[in-house]
């Protein structure tokens, strides 16, 4: 067999030189469409053998009279193809031309295709197992025995099906597909459908075959052959089986996910009123998966930190990420296999609905978890500023090239997902929940077995916004979605006060946080505008009380029966943040919400709107479009907030701030001022968690974020309480850090500890098999700040000698984390000398970009020349893109500037801020000695009740 592929490598490529070159496009020729395929597979993966072999049969139909076949494939050697027809007449075909840059081969025959006619092209081929995430891939996982097993998996998203088999690798062609996969007899094969039948061929072999799939595309189609243990349950109310396959260690750990997937598809089946349609449903966990899920139709693959359910182990904030990975993928029955698209530039359909109902049925799930509050002020918030640059691309951007569709669905993995995901929410709230479903069931009957694009789904809405008098006559669901689609960016909504008149004037443009860039296509959207004051502060009313019209840059609205507003009285628009936009406002009204907030609770002001007052103003600021010490004056009122959702939206700017001031002056500034916001809720909270067990969720997520900052911000408290944790653990065993989010306690606690720490950590990681354990040290162990200990961490991580004691995903915890908690300069210089074989062992992709944006937003001075001479080398190794290499230099110019002009001013706030309580102590400081006699205490009386 062996001999035969070289030779038929051999003959592949000599008759690929010798044809003459044909011209092609980025798409298939749209010549021949597939009718359905037979794919056989064969690996040895038990024996760590990475290659395998392949045939497989395409029914397909001739749409013109062609002499050619075009199909995508990459990476295959072939070594035998025949076509026939229904007749079995065999006609002459020859491999015309191979472009493995954009992955495509051309079969050519002497005579053409009959138009209309079906006929069975046969191929056999042969390929190699990647490591995942690229085509047929393999991963490793430990046993209960603490054997290194592998596992073979398919991982076909986005093109990467070219890179198993030669097909159709275009979302628009949905075909039934008959799968045979031959293995070791000790391994078992599962795929989208249910088992047809085992044949063992002999002692060494055995062939799964399954039963046929549904029409859909080839992206979808997933298998894997592993040694797994499996658990079933079957849900009565959907005559469903549902099989969880993990190694059997972790067989307890299953039966949360199984008690919630129950949850979510009855819940998702009610909402679309369409039962999930297939006749069983496998998920099965994959270490190595870089995603936390991968929604094949019917083997869901799940990463274990995102999946498993350990009691005691587990966190809340763990548990919330369980409930969003599950229905996240369970939605993606309905949006993305059962409904497809007709190209990837659609992909924001399936992945904004996918997104957003994570948070949706999730918070019906946990309705005691901030999934909402969450939603809006992590989720939304983060992204406003990633799409806030000019070059900033629209959702519906059109591309074809396979390659360049491998890096935009990268992309997609927050920046374009959580876009799309907002503006379903924004769609939500201005048609209201009951339009919204019935609109969505529309879209899912009409279009089932189908590959639908935007128009197929704006009229699925609009029908049902017609019914409803969802919407004014003169504005149409297709008018709304395409602003926000089919452009880059989003507006900022100026709102300018006449506190004579009561008149208020809104405007549009588009917010661009580079100061240097303009909008010079001069962009305007369909914007519903939302609106509270002080006299109507109805802060759960978000259907729209006005619309400012794409093309309309100025509306001026004057006071209803139903909104009044007086001079003195502040208002606020885009109520809940529903609308995908941020407010800029005069700056008198700045100032009677910032005089409201100071108050403290009960607020009249919602929780998102704070979290969007807060959000919006220091961006704002950012961009100079207001001063920052307007941004300052308002976000010293969160030392009143109790809420986690207002303090997720003010750390992220608090930390921001942080990297970019620190230095010299520091501590007798930002520092000092950082640990007076924080001081009194750290004194409540407490570092360790309530020993009672009686701290609400919202407080247990909100005590990490409180830590995190008193720590960083040189309180001594802080910093002594979690390295006496981290010292203790290493001497005892014993976990003190608490339950919720142990990286910020082991993280901080790591950065004054002595190495005698670091190695006990460091060897843990090595040991555990828990994911979620893992993933508290993954985070945290990067923040050791010895230089040449960090480096020695960071060569294993690419050793192949070590590749078996950590995840790919885990490689880029310890890297981002280390870079993120002011090790840059160690980040940087393992990345220069040994990028290779980082792309090797876990690739680059986008979380390496975002590594780099980590750098350099804390990066110091004398290291900016090393950062912009590995952007260069990882660029010159086509590492990361020109446009990732552009971002990252505006990025670093950017920060650069604004510390020049804005440190002394900030720092000139803070010095009057404080002069008021001048000569008094900031925060409640003890002598460190009893500071360390009371927290070994509490460390004593932890460790003597556990």
């Amino acid at each position: 067999m062996v001999v035969k592929i070289i030779v038929g490598a051999v003959l592949f490529f000599a008759v690929a030189l010798a044809q003459d070159s044909i011209e092609i496009s980025n798409r298939l020729s749209n010549t021949t469409e597939p009718v359905s395929y037979e794919l056989w597979l064969e690996t040895k993966i038990h024996e760590r053998i990475f290659d395998y072999t392949g045939r497989v049969k395409i029914a397909l139909k001739a749409l013109e009279a062609t002499n050619s076949i075009m199909l995508s494939s990459e990476g295959l050697l072939f070594y035998n193809q025949t076509l026939r027809d229904l007749m079995d007449n065999n006609m002459k075909i020859n491999i015309a031309e191979v472009n493995e840059n954009l992955g495509f081969i051309i079969f050519s025959m002497e005579e053409n295709l009959r138009i209309d006619e079906i006929y069975i092209l046969d191929i056999h081929f042969a390929g190699s197992l990647h490591r995942i995430p690229d085509g047929f891939c393999y991963s490793s996982y430990m046993d209960e025995h603490g054997e290194t097993l592998y596992l073979a998996t398919s991982h076909m998203h986005v093109t990467n099906a070219r890179k198993v088999f030669p097909c159709y690798n275009e979302p628009r062609y949905r075909t039934p597909f008959t799968i045979h996969i031959s293995h070791h007899p000790t391994l078992h094969a599962v795929s989208n459908m249910p088992v047809a039948q085992v044949v063992n061929n002999s002692e060494d072999s055995a062939t799964t075959t399954f039963e046929r799939t549904f029409p859909m595309p080839v992206n979808l189609l997933a298998f894997t052959i592993s040694k797994h243990a499996v658990q079933t349950r079957f849900f009565e109310s959907m005559n469903l089986s549902v099989n969880i396959f993990v190694p059997k260690q972790h067989l307890d750990e299953v039966n949360f996910a199984l008690d919630y997937m129950k949850f979510c598809m009855e819940k998702l089946r009610d909402f679309v009123n369409m039962d999930i349609q297939l006749p069983k449903l496998d998920s099965i966990t994959i270490n190595d998966l870089l995603l936390t899920g991968l929604e094949n139709w019917g083997l869901i693959f799940f990463n274990p930190k995102n999946f498993l359910y350990k009691e005691n182990v587990t966190s809340p904030g763990q548990r919330m990420d369980i409930v969003r990975t599950i229905t996240h993928q369970l939605a993606h029955n309905y949006f993305g296999s059962i409904v497809g698209i007709t190209w990837w530039n659609f992909f924001w359909m399936t992945e904004g609905f996918a997104t957003y109902f994570e948070y949706y049925f999730g918070n019906e799930y946990l309705p005691d978890y901030p999934l909402n509050d969450m939603f809006c002020a992590d989720f939304t918030q983060r992204n406003l500023a990633d799409h806030s640059l000019l070059m900033s691309p629209a959702l519906n951007k059109y591309i074809d090239d396979p390659n360049d569709v491998t890096v935009a669905y990268g992309v997609f993995d927050f920046a374009m997902v959580s876009k799309a995901a907002s503006m379903m929410r924004m769609i939500h709230h201005l048609l209201g929940t009951e339009t919204f479903r019935k609109g969505l069931r529309k879209y899912v009957k009409e279009m089932q077995y189908e590959a639908a694009d935007a128009k197929d789904l704006c009229r699925s809405l609009q029908e049902a916004a017609d019914e409803d008098h969802a919407l004014p006559e003169d504005i149409s669901v297709e008018d709304v979605i395409s602003s926000w689609t089919d452009q880059p960016g989003y507006p900022l909504l100026t709102v300018m006060r006449n506190y004579e008149s009561n008149e208020i004037v809104v405007n549009q443009q588009r917010f661009l946080s580079a100061r240097d860039e303009f909008d010079l296509d001069g962009l305007s959207w369909y914007i519903p505008l939302t609106m509270a004051t002080a006299t109507n502060p109805d802060m759960d009313n978000t259907k729209p009380w006005a619309w400012l019209k794409k093309g309309i840059r100025e509306l001026v609205l004057t006071m209803t029966d139903n909104k009044t507003w007086a001079a003195e009285d502040w208002i606020i628009f885009n109520v809940q943040e529903t609308g995908y936009y941020r407010v800029n406002y005069d700056t008198q009204n700045w100032r009677l919400l910032a005089s409201e907030l100071h108050q403290g609770p009960p607020f009249s002001i919602g929780t998102l709107n704070r979290a969007q007052i807060i959000d919006d103003s220091c961006n704002l600021a950012y961009s100079d479009v207001i001063p920052f010490t307007l941004a300052l004056d308002i976000i010293k009122y969160v030392r009143f907030e109790p809420d986690y959702a207002v303090w997720l939206s003010a750390s992220r700017h608090l930390l921001s701030l942080n990297s970019r001031l620190e230095g010299p002056s520091y501590a007798l500034f930002f520092g000092r001022f950082l640990q007076h916001l924080t001081e009194d809720h750290f004194e409540k909270l407490d570092v360790f968690e309530n020993a009672n067990g009686k701290d609400t969720v919202r407080n247990t997520f909100l005590r990490p974020i409180i830590v995190d900052l008193a720590c960083r911000s040189g309180s001594g408290k802080c910093l002594t309480a979690t390295r006496i944790m981290v010292t203790a653990e290493a001497l005892t065993g014993h976990i003190l850090a608490p339950h919720e989010k142990p990286s910020v306690y082991y993280c901080h606690g790591l950065k004054s500890a002595d190495e005698k720490t670091f190695r006990y950590f460091w060897n843990k990681l090595k040991t555990i098999t828990n994911e979620q354990e893992r993933s508290h040290i993954s985070s945290s162990i990067g923040c050791y700040k010895d230089f040449q200990a960090l480096y020695t961490l960071f060569l294993e991580l690419v050793s192949p000698e070590f590749y078996h004691l950590y995840t790919a995903l885990e490689r880029f915890q310890i890297i981002i984390n280390a870079a993120r908690y002011g090790n840059g300069p160690v980040v940087l210089e393992f990345l220069k000398y040994n990028h290779e074989d980082i792309s090797k062992i876990f690739t680059f992709n986008n979380r390496m970009e975002q590594t780099l944006r980590e750098i350099g937003d804390n990066i110091l001075d004398d290291d900016i020349p090393l950062f912009q001479e590995v952007i260069d080398i990882l660029f010159n190794a086509s590492h990361i893109t020109s446009d990732q290499v552009i971002r990252l230099k505006i990025n670093l110019d950017y920060h650069r500037t604004w510390i020049n002009e804005n440190k002394n001013t900030i720092e000139e706030w803070i010095r009057e801020y404080f002069e008021p309580i001048s000569g008094t102590a900031v925060g409640k400081i003890a002598p460190i000695a009893a500071i360390i006699i009371g927290i070994t205490l509490h460390v004593i009386a932890n460790i003597l009740v556990r």
